[in-house]
């Protein structure tokens, strides 16, 4: 593999590990956000209250669900590319016995 070939390889694989951060950082704050909004609907006084809570309860776990497919094709892409990468070195190394 050339050296151009193997920056390129590294540089999407670093980008795949920082979106892949970022997705984890962002579940987690919707997890707790609709947490929120389900025991904020469980405990309103009525149902004047509750509704908002609920259908914003509702809509966070659909975005969390979402959330989840895109964590999996994160770590689909970046298993994908480490392979890759791995195939590559072992190429590489190969060659020069």
């Amino acid at each position: 593999m050339t050296q151009t070939s193997s920056d390129t390889l590294r540089r999407s694989l670093d980008q795949v590990d920082r979106e892949r951060k970022r997705t984890t950082y962002l579940l987690f704050g919707l997890l707790a956000m609709t947490a929120a909004f389900w025991i904020g609907m469980i405990l309103a006084k009525d149902q004047d209250h509750g509704l908002p809570l609920g259908l914003a309860a509702i809509m966070g776990t659909v975005y969390c669900a979402a959330m989840m497919a895109a964590k999996t094709s994160h770590e689909n892409t970046r298993t994908i590319l480490k392979a890759i990468e791995l195939l590559a070195r072992d190429g590489d190394d190969s060659g020069r016995v």
